[in-house]
């Protein structure tokens, strides 16, 4: 059967985003015809949104989704992100999103004068909603899945741990305007971090993309050194790999893919899809032109055989739960990708020999 324009652009927002299909396709049909779906936002936002991601990068609980989200929201003016639910088989049932998001997201001073949070990051209940927002901008990411109720909850016990470890509360010592603590990180002289936001931001508005690799497993993200004035960020998704060779070639052809993906161009390449097994990570580099510095570096580790089986056995409740998330790819999105000129799919390979 004959696909529509619209039911295609509705099945690559879901791809990328990791909407549900009837969302994705209100989006699509809200749109004008041939619009871009996935914006980039004003600088403000997308410094919050690099915040965002910098402090869910490396999860400090476990999650079935990647990151612990579901689907993000995005819009030119702002992001939505819907977080799980706890699910009943986490380990520790006292580790919960609302605790460790709490933890992450606000801005509070250690004795050194070290921001942990996001500087200028303040949170609001709104409409039943709760609103992450950007002192001094109209930046906001709202944060679906968790209840006011258990956000106020969870922001109070963690302002109550963290202060007996003499933390200074930001939010709560300066609601409205900046800290003096945490001033330093609002100025330009954070340029790194600053001028790659649109790689992390952008990271972050297309999260859905980890799932075509095939079952996630697990996923961190972190920054490793700078270079050329930006940050290079590093994330391993390792996945069950049942998206047959080379999946990862298709991830970051999408990512890359115009009016889709990021102004990104490969950088290197190094597949080992063709050895046998043991020889489990392909990593793929791409990277920003040079008005926009960033480098993004993928490891993706895939699991199969003895290795695989041993996460199966370790958490066979999470595994089975992650096995409903694939986003699997039909066949007329790489015929798509070919036509589109994704510069990722001609990515040199620097493994092979």
């Amino acid at each position: 059967m004959k696909t529509s324009v619209i039911e295609r652009r509705t099945e690559l927002l879901r791809l990328y985003t990791g909407l549900p299909w009837q969302s994705a396709r209100r989006r699509v049909e809200a749109a004008v015809p041939g619009s871009p779906l996935i914006h980039q936002p004003d600088a403000d936002q997308l410094l919050l949104e690099a915040g965002v991601m910098a402090a869910v990068a490396w999860r400090r609980i476990s999650t079935v989704y990647p990151w612990g989200i579901e689907y993000v929201d995005p819009r030119s003016d702002r992001l939505l992100i819907r977080f799980e639910g706890d699910p009943d088989m986490r380990r520790y049932r006292d580790e919960t999103q609302a605790l460790d998001l709490a933890e992450v997201l606000l801005p509070r001073a250690d004795e050194y004068g070290e921001i942990h949070g996001i500087p200028g990051a303040r949170a609001h209940v709104e409409d039943g909603r709760v609103v992450l927002r950007l002192l001094g901008t109209s930046a906001s990411i709202t944060l679906l899945g968790l209840g006011p109720d258990e956000w106020l909850h969870a922001v109070d016990a963690q302002d109550k741990k963290l202060s007996t470890y003499g933390m200074t509360l930001c939010h709560r010592d300066q609601p409205n305007r900046a800290h003096s603590a945490e001033r330093p990180y609002l100025r330009a002289g954070r340029r790194a971090a600053a001028v790659s936001a649109w790689l992390t931001s952008g990271l972050l508005r297309r999260v859905g993309l980890i799932r075509t690799l095939g079952v996630p497993l697990a996923v961190t993200g972190w920054v490793g050194h700078h270079e050329g004035g930006g940050e290079r960020w590093i994330i391993d998704p390792m996945f069950e790999g049942d998206q047959g060779v080379n999946g990862h070639r298709r991830m970051m052809a999408l990512l890359a893919a115009p009016g889709w993906g990021l102004p990104v161009t490969p950088r290197d390449a190094r597949c080992n899809c063709h050895l046998p097994p043991g020889h489990d990570q392909c990593t793929t580099t791409v990277a920003g032109p040079a008005e926009r510095p960033g480098v993004l570096e993928v490891r993706a580790i895939q699991r199969c055989g003895d290795r695989l089986a041993r996460v199966q056995e370790d958490s066979p409740a999470f595994y089975a739960a992650q096995q409903q998330l694939v986003l699997s790819v039909p066949a007329w999105v790489d015929r798509w990708l070919e036509r589109s000129g994704s510069p990722a799919l001609d990515v040199p390979d620097g493994g092979r020999r």
